[in-house]
């Protein structure tokens, strides 16, 4: 599994016994099982996978090299059960995913009510933001090779989708395609809700897909994106829908130049604000600043919102083996935007670019 060693000598370095985690980001992360309802009790030298009866069997099969615990057997209850796990197995300092948890998890957790101390969590809970960003942001050479085969497969899905767009009367219509290509190619769903904005709608960054008409001679907006074994693509590109209003045309294109120049701009050891720095010093020459209204990029893996973000302020350096999205923009209120948005690997040189469709304005006619 990923880095597995790596969060564990994290782990003792910090101090701790072990480390709960709740996420099921993170838990997916370090084991490639998938469940609804499972923690990971980590240890430096030892690994606990803790799920209910609905997941136990499939995860003693898959986990061959984890310590998997059935959680509630018998007449022990989910949560009452979990802290009989950690008194008896997580040691003295437990870390947690503070910001995954609710307060009610965690004093429930803690129990520290309860009038038999038995029934009380012996350990201290020592909370962390974010345990896993540092190890989550660079990827190793499998997790490239999976996401460039989800990446590949949202290519595919677009290219399906342009010969059928004539053919669609409304934005749901459109996304209910999007939806069937993606499980034909082999996914097994969105990696989020897609966005389907036609018109005026796509000057809204984060317009929700509608029963909405699509609209002629006008643009839209699609982005989109797929999970491939556990891995997420993010893929966004604009039309033009018969003959457009010039300025749309005009923004299309410094959108285009953009994108081109902080592509360009990507190398291990910059800066990462520079990279968003660069698509917004092009939007700016041509005075559409105030329309880019977002960051130029995000981070992705098993999450499709990861570090780094790719904003201007970020001076983190960038390291080799960070995929991340480019995905500068123009937005006029009440007419119409333009995002273009490809998925990215720095490398030590240049950024390798994943996504394979053109960055051209596609014109489609009726």
């Amino acid at each position: 599994m990923p880095k597995l060693e790596q969060i564990q000598k994290k782990i003792e370095r910090e101090g701790l016994d072990s480390f709960l985690f709740s996420s099921s980001a993170n838990v997916f992360y370090m084991t490639y099982f998938r469940s609804s309802n499972a923690f990971v009790l980590l240890k430096p030298n030892d690994r606990f996978f803790i799920t209910d009866a609905r997941y136990y069997e499939g995860a003693k099969e898959k986990l061959k090299d984890w310590n998997v615990i059935l959680l509630g057997s018998g007449e022990k209850r989910g949560i009452d059960h979990l802290r009989e796990i950690i008194n008896q197995y997580g040691g003295e300092k437990v870390g947690f995913e503070k910001e995954k948890v609710t307060l009610s998890f965690y004093e429930r957790l803690q129990n520290k009510s309860a009038e038999n101390p038995s029934d009380r969590l012996n350990a201290q809970l020592i909370g962390y933001e974010g345990f896993l960003n540092d190890i989550r942001l660079t990827k190793t050479e499998s997790e490239i090779e999976i996401i460039r085969s989800a990446v590949k497969k949202i290519d595919n899905v677009f290219q399906k989708l342009i010969p059928k767009i004539p053919y669609l009367e409304k934005e749901l219509d459109v996304r209910r395609e999007i939806v069937n290509s993606i499980f034909e190619e082999g996914g097994t769903g969105e990696s989020f809700p897609a966005i389907v904005a036609s018109a005026e709608h796509s000057a809204i960054p984060h317009w929700e897909t509608s029963d909405s008409q699509i609209k002629w001679n006008n643009l839209l907006l699609i982005d989109m994106g797929l999970v491939y074994k556990g891995y997420c693509s993010d893929f966004t590109r604009t039309l033009a829908l018969g003959n457009v209003d010039k300025e749309l045309e005009k923004i299309y294109h410094i959108v285009k130049e953009a994108h081109i120049e902080a592509t360009n701009t990507v190398k291990t050891g910059i800066q990462i604000g520079e990279i968003d720095l660069a698509a917004r010093r092009i939007i700016e020459k041509y005075g559409y600043g105030d329309y880019f209204v977002h960051s130029t990029g995000h981070g992705i893996g098993v999450e499709i919102h990861e570090e780094p973000r790719i904003y201007k302020t970020n001076e983190e350096p960038l390291l080799e083996n960070t995929v991340f999205t480019i995905e500068p923009g123009i937005y006029i209120p009440g007419k119409g935007g333009v995002r273009i948005e490809n998925i990215v690997v720095c490398r030590k040189n240049g950024a390798e670019v994943l996504t394979q469709t053109d960055l051209e304005l596609r014109v489609i006619e009726k």
